[in-house]
């Protein structure tokens, strides 16, 4: 058997995939502590697998990074910096005498789309997640393509401008980018009435757009820009059959994906490009978990 385990900031679960059907566990919470979330991961798998474990012949992980992928160590993550030095894949591999791969969770999304998802039938897939962060995802053959320093698809560090300002993607056109775009606007003085708000989050920009807010209309045509700006680098560098985006600004077309569809074609030098192949993501959030049982496949 082969288990996935999808290890997120805040939860983790695990699954085993069974005649092309993903069995998932319950969620647990991600413990900043190495013993503690380590102790819930084996109380976890032997609920999910039965106390004989012998039938686990190999363990895929995919999880936040910056992660030494040729040692399967974590190096210091934002949310959880006790994990600097964690050697997941050794510990794991001694405790369960069974083979494990530790990925990128971006990277490990983007096999699952590709073998189980809206990938399937493609040689070439680039996979984008706009949510709270940008991942990114190269797959050729059904193999990730991690790059030399394996930095390959991290496309939420471009640089751009975002009114005016020198800046990254991710600070543009991820949902808390959207947020913080508009209150950069807000402090140079610019009305909204998103101020008449305590606070408030990217549903709310969204929101106050549709209702006729100029700046948080121009905030959200911008993240939308930047992002299909990002998506023409990516065709010109890799040329994909097929641009897939997932997470939670693209489960509604309106927010992300059809406004890429309306400007690239005004963006790209290419015909081809401008007519490029661009759909939602199948998985959602078990895209995660159909890559980790996939990574052994590669």
């Amino acid at each position: 058997m082969v288990l996935g385990i999808d290890i997120g900031a805040t939860k983790t679960w695990i699954a085993r995939l069974e005649s092309g059907r993903l069995h998932t566990s319950e969620k647990i919470m991600t413990k900043s502590g190495q013993t503690p979330f380590l102790d819930d991961l084996y109380a976890l798998i032997e609920d999910f697998c039965g106390k004989d474990l012998s039938s686990i012949e190999a363990i895929g992980v995919g999880a936040p990074g910056p992660i030494d992928l040729d040692r399967g160590v974590f190096r210091k993550l934002p949310n959880l910096p006790d994990w600097d030095g964690f050697d997941l894949r050794g510990i794991l591999e001694k405790h369960y005498t069974a083979h494990v791969q530790v990925q990128n969770d971006a990277n490990a999304a983007a096999l699952g789309e590709a073998v189980h998802g809206a990938g399937r039938g493609y040689s070439c897939i680039y996979y984008i997640t706009i949510s709270t962060g940008i991942g990114g995802g190269f797959i050729m053959d059904k193999r990730i393509v991690n790059g030399n320093k394996h930095l390959a698809g991290e496309i939420w560090a471009l640089p751009l401008d975002n009114f005016g300002k020198q800046d990254i993607l991710i600070n543009s056109s991820s949902g808390p980018g959207i947020v913080r775009t508009a209150m950069m606007l807000m402090d140079r003085g610019r009305e909204s009435t998103l101020s008449a708000l305590e606070r408030f989050d990217t549903a709310d920009v969204y929101s106050h757009a549709q209702q006729g807010d100029e700046l948080a209309a121009d905030v959200i045509e911008q993240a939308a820009r930047n992002m299909a700006y990002a998506i023409n680098t990516v065709l010109l560098a890799v040329d994909p059959d097929v641009i897939l985006i997932g997470g939670g600004l693209a489960c509604d077309d309106d927010c992300m994906i059809n406004p890429i569809r309306e400007i690239l074609p005004r963006i790209a030098y290419f015909e081809e490009h401008r007519r490029a192949n661009i759909q939602k993501a199948h998985l959602w959030d078990e895209a995660v978990l159909y890559g980790a049982v996939s990574l052994f496949n590669q």
